[in-house]
């Protein structure tokens, strides 16, 4: 017999409060590793690091960030060794072993680098996140995650908005204004993204305080439009439709599709009567299309690195290796402008790891979205729905930016999402989890 439930419907179980001391700490740590104040006294324009910056970066680090980083470490470490830990992770079927695989293939690396030192302080880095992404696995169920992200991403967006009020910089109206905050803008538009799907999550799961975060969603997607961080707008949409398609009912999806349709038609007569010139700035959200970082910009990049690839091409420079200040300073010097990345998480993961190194990332991905979509058509749990439009985000930006696989909130929980979706034992574990074994088998 064919159940006429919808598919929102949620299991009904006993729902803990959320641990804030935990939430907390999470927060301080990451603002502290990630995030840097100086970004609201730049202004427009002054986001890109010079060449000395970026060296410095690369070979001094920050002390903040080195104590923030081995806090969360010393965490993780205790929370995995506490006593009345039980284990409750173990490898679920091939998505788990392509995740081992590449912590592997990215830890050997080292052997093979360029720049050994290098490489090892970027594993070291890594590690850590590897290490809390499974303590928080174990910690929090992932609607707690779900509520945290809220959290972390809500109070980072009003400290960086605090900040430029200010100094006097937030003028969103002024001609090239980007909003930044406490990160680069194209960062901070991730953070915004990050808010916008977790609230979005939320409200499907907290349906007494759905109208706050409905709230919390509109008010990071109006400030990721302020971001003008034009990759992470497109990827955002697109995850945002693939979580609506993946959790709305057939009936709502037919809504959906009509009013897109009528909306298409409108836009399509608002366009008739724009100039070619007012249709360019829209489509580039107000900025110059020359500017670094124009997709003709990100081609220059990628056409420098290229020969850089052809000398390694298997196995890569070492995780984290390529970007010593020799090669920064190559690349800089071809184009003019301060280059931290290659612009794209694919090509950087190819420069590091090499053919293989990409092949299993490119793989973690793909297993990651089946696996999480086909737990949410299983158990009509949209919490599967959050984690898979994650995963899209991180596939589609990745080919215009960096920032998923750079040391970040978005990787941290895009590991949380891998490991619970490939090590949870998701029998008997609470609220968005509690699913029998026997039906968890089944969907893998």
């Amino acid at each position: 017999m064919t159940s006429n439930a919808p598919a929102s419907t949620q299991p009904v179980i006993h729902m803990r409060r959320p641990p804030w001391l935990l939430f907390l700490f999470l927060t301080v740590a990451f603002f502290f590793v990630y995030h840097d104040l100086s970004f609201s006294k730049n202004g427009t324009d002054n986001y890109n690091p010079s060449e000395d910056d970026l060296t410095a970066a690369v070979v001094e680090g920050s002390p903040t960030r080195r104590i923030a980083l081995l806090s969360l470490g010393i965490y993780a470490i205790v929370s995995l060794i506490r006593p009345g830990a039980t284990d409750r992770l173990r490898i679920r079927g091939s998505l788990g072993w392509i995740l081992l695989g590449f912590v592997a293939w990215a830890s050997v690396s080292a052997v093979w680098a360029e720049d050994p030192a290098l490489t090892l302080r970027r594993l070291f880095g890594f590690g850590i996140l590897c290490i809390a992404a499974v303590a928080v696995t174990r910690s929090l169920a992932i609607r707690e995650i779900i509520l945290w992200t809220v959290f972390s991403t809500t109070l980072f967006l009003a400290i960086g908005f605090s900040g430029e009020v200010l100094l006097g910089i937030f003028r969103p109206f002024a001609s090239g204004y980007r909003f930044a905050g406490t990160l680069h803008p194209n960062g901070q538009g991730i953070n915004c993204v990050l808010l916008v799907l977790s609230a979005v999550a939320a409200a499907d799961m907290e349906r007494d305080r759905q109208l706050m975060f409905r709230a919390f969603a509109l008010v990071g997607f109006v400030f990721l439009i302020l971001t003008g961080s034009r990759t992470s707008i497109a990827a955002a949409v697109l995850a945002l439709g693939v979580y609506f398609t993946a959790s709305w009912s057939k009936r709502a999806k037919v809504a959906l599709v009509y009013a897109l349709g009528v909306f298409f038609c409108l836009f399509l007569l608002v366009l008739v009567n724009a100039s070619l010139s007012g249709l360019k700035g829209a489509g580039v959200l107000g900025r110059d299309d020359a500017s670094v970082d124009s997709f003709n910009g990100r081609t220059a990049i990628w056409e420098d690195v290229g020969h850089y690839v052809t000398r390694r091409p298997i196995l890569g420079y070492g995780y984290g290796g390529f970007w010593t200040p020799r090669h920064m300073a190559e690349i800089t010097g071809s184009e003019q402008w301060g280059i931290p990345n290659s612009h794209s998480a694919y090509l950087d993961y190819l420069l590091t790891l090499g053919a293989v190194g990409l092949v299993m990332y490119t793989f973690l991905l793909v297993a990651g979205i089946g696996r999480a979509f086909r737990f949410k058509r299983l158990f009509h749990d949209s919490t599967f729905a959050f984690c898979g439009a994650l995963l899209v985000f991180c596939a589609v930006d990745g080919f215009l930016e960096s920032a998923a696989i750079e040391p970040s909130l978005l990787m941290f929980l895009t590991c949380v999402v891998l490991a619970s979706l490939a090590f949870r034992d998701n029998s008997n574990r609470g609220p968005s989890w509690g699913h029998s074994s026997a039906n968890m088998e089944a969907a893998e």
